[in-house]
């Protein structure tokens, strides 16, 4: 055979297996069409029967898969850490401006009570410093009844500077004076404290315990519209506030005692009558409301006449020993002059300080009669000190209340406003 019959018959016979191989080799070219991922590629195969697409189709097929695969496990969960990054960030400059401004706000209020020189400017300082943590709130000072669970004065703070004490009517009870934050969320529920209570408005309210040593002198209220109030950590910030002006006001109260040192009575071991000015001026000056009390001796004109030096000594000894004992331990007791005394009783309303000279009074009648004393009474007479302009005004007016007390028979306390 010539060579072309040869190659021609050649070609007749191996054109089927070529045919047979391209068609063999018609997935590979489309899994290389695709593109991508040869195992994404061959999935896209596989799962959609591919087989039969152009190379084109196959590819436009396999990248969207493909895409649609990365866009769900790979830039989704990108994003989700960026934008989780990036909230972080912004917490961590929002705790970085809490953390200044609440540095800032410590700083001022030290200075600033390191500035006041006396009570009212302590409690001045302090409830502006509450207004400004608490801009919407009302926020004033109430002060305790001197041993009870309930608040009998009021004191506001008004454009900036603080107004006299006043009394609140039927000393209601407030939860916060046994000495632990209280929050009420709404003036109307069974458990908010009674000074809340006001039929024509609800409101919300937190009151911080003002404690000197173990005594509660008050709390520190902030009255908000219902459901309103501070959050956590504001709330923490205004108990550090009303613990550093309880602080602020024990130092004054330690540098006025050691500045008092004045003389005392030789017999009675009382300070005497400069003690009392003192500390009167210095108790109207603050805020705090109290009461002044004058106790003479009934028929003590008679008993110097009667009794010997050393028995009079003994009866002055032993009213002093009873108010002494009697008595708070921040009530000031002098000796005045003669048979007479004079008692300060911080913190106290008329009615208080007359049941507390009824205590006195009954001790020392039962310490007479436990030493076999010749007994002897006490005539006494109260005055609140918002009754008064001045000193001397105090001062005549429990003089008169005494008289009031010796004129109806003695052995009994007086209040001046009867």
């Amino acid at each position: 055979m010539c060579p072309d019959t040869v190659e021609g018959m050649r070609d007749s016979f191996e054109q089927p297996r070529v045919t047979s191989r391209v068609a063999a080799a018609e997935p590979p070219r489309v899994i290389a069409a695709v593109g991508g991922p040869p195992v994404v590629a061959e999935l896209v195969v596989a799962a959609l029967d591919l087989g039969g697409l152009t190379a084109s189709g196959a590819r436009i097929t396999g990248w969207a898969v493909a895409a649609s695969l990365v866009m769900t496990t790979v830039v989704r969960p990108l994003l989700g850490e960026l934008a989780s990054a990036r909230m972080a960030t912004q917490d961590r400059d929002a705790e970085l401006v809490w953390v200044k401004a609440e540095r800032n706000f410590r700083d001022r209020v030290e200075r600033a009570l390191a500035q006041a020189a006396a009570e009212p400017a302590v409690m001045r300082a302090a409830l502006r410093a509450t207004r400004e943590l608490c801009p919407d709130a009302e926020a004033t000072l109430l002060l305790a009844v001197p041993d009870e669970p309930r608040v009998g004065w009021t004191v506001r703070l008004a454009e900036g500077e603080l107004l006299p004490a006043r009394p609140i009517p039927g000393t209601p009870g407030c939860a916060a004076l046994a000495g632990t934050t209280v929050v009420a969320t709404d003036s109307s529920a069974l458990d908010a404290c009674e000074h809340l209570e006001d039929p024509e408005m609800a409101v919300s309210a937190s009151c911080i315990p003002l404690r000197l040593g173990d005594r509660v002198m008050g709390v520190v209220s902030t009255v908000q519209a219902p459901g309103e109030g501070p959050d956590a950590r504001t709330l923490g910030m205004l108990e550090w506030l009303v613990d550093r002006a309880a602080s602020r006001i024990a130092e004054l109260r330690r540098v006025q005692g050691r500045r008092s040192a004045f003389r005392e009575d030789p017999v009675t071991g009382l300070p005497g009558p400069d003690a009392l000015d003192s500390h009167l001026r210095e108790s109207f000056r603050s805020l705090v409301p109290f009461c002044v009390a004058l106790v003479d001796i009934d028929d003590f004109d008679g008993f110097e006449h009667l009794w010997s030096a050393e028995r009079i000594d003994d009866t002055l000894r032993a009213v002093a020993e009873s108010l002494r004992l009697t008595l708070r331990p921040d009530d000031v007791v002098c000796r005045m002059d003669r048979g007479s005394f004079a008692v300060l009783l911080g913190n106290c309303g008329a009615m208080q300080a007359s049941l507390a000279l009824e205590r006195v009074r009954e001790s020392l009648t039962l310490s007479l009669s436990a030493t076999g004393s010749t007994p002897f009474t006490f005539s006494a007479g109260v005055v609140e000190s918002h009754r008064a302009t001045s000193i001397e005004d105090l001062l005549e007016q429990a003089r008169s209340a005494t008289r009031l007390a010796r004129g109806n028979g003695g052995n009994r306390a007086a209040l001046a406003h009867d």
